[in-house]
């Protein structure tokens, strides 16, 4: 994956999934895990900001739009 801050929110996605099915796994040295979750964690604070600012995109894009389209 491209280093997270260029990386888009599908490939975020992505590689979070990859890493609860590694957890789900548990397989790995607790190192090894616990560097995984605390990326996931990461990745997961990403993916919920971008889908804020998304929303919040949309709201705006609604409320600009009722304001000039005429009744």
């Amino acid at each position: 994956m491209k280093k997270n801050s260029k990386a888009t929110f599908e490939e975020r996605l992505e590689r979070l999934e990859e890493i609860v099915a590694l957890l789900d796994r548990a397989d790995a040295p607790l190192e090894e895990l616990l560097a995984l979750y605390e990326e996931g964690i990461t990745l997961s604070k990403e993916c919920s900001v971008f889908l804020q600012q998304a929303e919040q995109k949309v709201t705006t894009l609604q409320a600009t739009q009722s304001q000039t389209m005429p009744l």
